[in-house]
Formats: C-alpha cells, sequence, structure tokens
C-alpha cells in the first residue's frame, strides 16, 4: 500500500489540540471530510471499521471540549482490529492538521447510540477549529522516549515512530532490525495496565504503523512471520520487509 507522503510533513509538528473555538464548520467542508473518512486505507482490509462524523450531542464524552465534531470508530473487538483502526484514523488525524484543524485522540467517551451488530466501539477523535496553535513549532517540545528506548539500533526512520502519539503517551512500541527487515513488538501489559489500556495500546501500535507508512519510500507491507525473534516483556506485532 501507499499512503499520501506529504502528510509525513506533519508528524515532526503535529499535537493534540484540547482547545477549540465551538464553531461549527460549514457543511461542504463535513461533507468533504466525510469523503476523506471513505478513502482512508486500512492496514487489514479484511477487519470491518465503521467510521463517522458525528454531533457532539450524538456522544458521551467526559472532556469538556467545546468543539461540536466528533469521529466515532467502531470495530471488532480483537487486538488486529484496534490496530486496524489506530493505523487508519491516524491517516485522518494528520489530515486534519495538515488542513489548519485541531484533532485529539479520546478513549473517555462513545456515542450515545448503540454500535452496529457485531462491531465494538473504539475510540473517538474530536476536531474542529482550535483555540490554539494547531501544530507544535519545534521538535523539541515533544515529551518521547529517546531512539535508544523504542528500538534495538539507531535508525532516524523511525523518528516517525518516535513521535506518535499514544495513550497516557505510554509509547508502547519497540522495534528490533534483522538486515533490512523492521520486527514490531508492543510491551505487554500486568493486569491493571491490560484493565485501563488493553485495547489503547493497540490502537496506539496502529498509530505508530501509520507514520511508517506515510513515511515509507515505496510499497508498505506488514507481514506476520513464525520465526520472527522473542523479545522479553513484549509481544509479536509483525514485520516490515523494508523502508
Amino acid at each position: 500500500m501507499r499512503l499520501t507522503p506529504a502528510l509525513g510533513e506533519i508528524i515532526p509538528k503535529r499535537k493534540s489540540t484540547r482547545s477549540y473555538t465551538g464553531e461549527a464548520l460549514p457543511a461542504g467542508q463535513l461533507e468533504e471530510l466525510r469523503t476523506r473518512l471513505g478513502q482512508l486505507v486500512p492496514l487489514f482490509p479484511d477487519i470491518p471499521v465503521k467510521l463517522e462524523i458525528v454531533d457532539a450531542s450524538q456522544v458521551r464524552c467526559m472532556q469538556p471540549w467545546k468543539t461540536p465534531h466528533f469521529i466515532t470508530a467502531a470495530t471488532q473487538d480483537t487486538p488486529d482490529a484496534f490496530i486496524n483502526v489506530g493505523f487508519v484514523l491516524q491517516q485522518m488525524d494528520l489530515y486534519l492538521q495538515s488542513i489548519g484543524l485541531g484533532a485529539c485522540w479520546v478513549g473517555l467517551g462513545r456515542p450515545k447510540s448503540d454500535v452496529p451488530k457485531g462491531l465494538t466501539h473504539a475510540i473517538l477523535m474530536p476536531f474542529g477549529i482550535a483555540a490554539e496553535p494547531v501544530l507544535r513549532d519545534s521538535v523539541e517540545q515533544f515529551r518521547r522516549k529517546s531512539p535508544e528506548e523504542i528500538a534495538d539500533a539507531p535508525d532516524p526512520r523511525l523518528e516517525c515512530v518516535r513521535l506518535a502519539p499514544s495513550a497516557t503517551n505510554s509509547q508502547p512500541w519497540y522495534i528490533v532490525h534483522q538486515g533490512e527487515w523492521l520486527h514490531v513488538y508492543q510491551v505487554e501489559q500486568g493486569p491493571l495496565k491490560r484493565m485501563t489500556l488493553g485495547k489503547m495500546n493497540c490502537i496506539d501500535m496502529g498509530i505508530a504503523l501509520c507514520h511508517l507508512a506515510v513515511t515509507c519510500q515505496g510499497e508498505f507491507t506488514l507481514q506476520r512471520l513464525e520465526d520472527a525473534p522473542a523479545v522479553e516483556g513484549y509481544t509479536y506485532i509483525g514485520t516490515v520487509p523494508a523502508l
């Protein structure tokens, strides 16, 4: 697959917007964004994901933000489905910021209406006209792990992963090099973390993989290898053959 390379320019500047003017977007722009939702590229095409733009009155959200617009995401209740949601919806997060709108991932909330049968609510994304700068001034404004903490060897190609957003800034990813291959892992969670960050860290892994796909120089693929090396304290997610 190939994602829009221009979105990679947003990665070193993106941030979560938590202050909005409360002004609604024009109906025409909302329709354009709905069209964009339908053009997002899934990581796992066989897993259903339902994305909708809804009014704030249609969701319960514990955050006191004034934006009138939310994206709701529903999918199957499996780790791969949540990874897929992160991969798909991060494309929209980057796009919204590329056109000057604010956006943020929100786990503490859900739609008021029932999700389609066979699916479960995954995440909300409020978005709209920001009452604060949409982008960061420099990469130094990020609070992230060092490159040495997210990979077994230095690799400038992984800066996009290092800068990815994650639930409570938990940054659950780790990358192992094997020749030109990149093996991707997610930190294993204890019982408490599974209760609080279970699906969220799966979504985080999808976000990180989206960043890799956006910055990939060629076709992006994720494979599952039977002989991928084991890494203590981490769960194998998949292998990116080359960037």
